[in-house]
């Protein structure tokens, strides 16, 4: 059951097979759970006043922005196999030594040089398994290139999954771990299959609205938008001292890669919606700024920790839909009943230099 769960730590399916080949049968799996990013509220609008500070990260009026994408690890530590203590000869099988950068290090979006495949068995059952396998990698990678360079791209697939399945592919000699590989390999391939198709049919704005047509560009059709705003976003707690807020957008952490807003009709001028659909845009950069590093951290929660932006990531994504915009206030004069969007705090030029440089790390440069 261990070696058919499609998280097995590849070397730990290698070690079962070699200490017993015929324990390898398939076997029904039970899939892991993962933790999600932290909750996320919704975009606020307030009367022009001073900048309240939400009571906890993801309360109302809020957008949590992306946080810390953790991953649940499942370690087998110890197997014993009649009183022999089974050990690795290699005190750092990783490779990563006590260098603390390694786990940090962006995982790399597309495999420079997939591993070469096995070659021709003297089994012919895991020569059909492995030719499978073959043309389901060549096909997912095909995929993987569409949506190389995406600000998003993080979010949209793991292409470290892949890679590990190659190293499980260059040692499937034997029928049962050929054919793991080999299911394995489609499954992939079907779910990236799977999102690049629905991201071709969004990128049509079939709406024909300016917001769906800010969000389609954004992410090439890869983050979606919703106008339920009033609804979606209604179960975030507000700030107990505010009043007169109004919920205008919001990422939720049950889908990072979609954008709720208010119907465009709902805006006092086209301004508005511009600076609140790039706010919500830049909470969803920060989730996937995030997911680009193995041990969950980001580099926009750095920049926090160093005192920009006042250390809150609402006024990250306000300082974002500014500089974006090359505006240096929020308040909405036209019409706007002396309401400001956001969160009150208006950066200054080396908050917004930090902004660009780290947009353009993720693909997402500001004009």
């Amino acid at each position: 059951m261990i070696a058919a769960n499609p998280r097995t730590y590849p070397a730990l399916r290698d070690w079962i097979a070699s200490v017993n080949p015929g324990s390898m049968r398939p076997q029904p799996g039970h899939a892991a759970p993962s933790a999600g990013p932290q909750p996320a509220g919704p975009y606020p609008q307030r009367p022009a006043g001073p900048y309240p500070q939400p009571r906890r990260r993801g309360s109302a009026w809020g957008l949590a922005a992306g946080g810390c994408l953790t991953a649940l690890v499942l370690v087998v530590a110890l197997f014993s196999c009649s009183g022999a203590l089974l050990a690795s000869d290699d005190p750092d099988p990783t490779g990563a030594g006590s260098d603390p950068s390694a786990s940090r290090s962006p995982s790399a979006f597309q495999s420079s040089s997939p591993s070469a495949p096995a070659g021709p068995s003297r089994d012919p059952e895991v020569d059909e398994h492995m030719a499978i396998y073959e043309s389901e990698r060549e096909q997912y990678y095909e995929l993987l290139a569409q949506v190389d360079g995406n600000p998003v791209a993080s979010l949209v697939t793991r292409p470290e999954l892949f890679e590990a399945l190659e190293e499980r592919a260059a040692s499937a000699d034997y029928p049962s771990a050929a054919a793991s590989v080999a299911r394995d390999a489609r499954q992939y391939r079907e779910d990236l299959q799977h999102v690049v198709a629905a991201a071709e049919d969004r990128r049509v704005n079939s709406s024909g609205t300016l917001s769906e047509d800010i969000v389609d560009s954004a992410g090439n059709g890869f983050i979606d938008i919703r106008w339920d705003a009033a609804s979606a976003c209604e179960d975030v707690d507000a700030p107990a001292d505010q009043e007169n807020w109004i919920t205008l957008g919001c990422v939720l952490d049950e889908d990072v890669l979609t954008v709720h807003v208010l119907p465009d009709s709902e805006y006092f001028s086209e301004r508005h919606l511009r600076m609140v659909l790039v706010h919500e845009l830049a909470h969803v950069y920060q989730n996937a700024d995030a997911a680009r590093f193995e041990d969950g951290s980001s580099e926009y929660e750095r920049l926090l920790d160093e005192g920009l932006f006042q250390g809150s990531f609402e006024s990250m994504a306000d300082c974002y839909s500014l500089a974006h915009h090359n505006e240096w206030t929020l308040e909405l004069p036209e019409g706007g009943n002396g309401y400001e969007i956001g969160y009150g705090y208006v950066c200054d030029e080396s908050e917004r230099e930090a902004i660009r440089t780290w947009a353009a790390d993720l693909n997402a440069p500001v004009p």
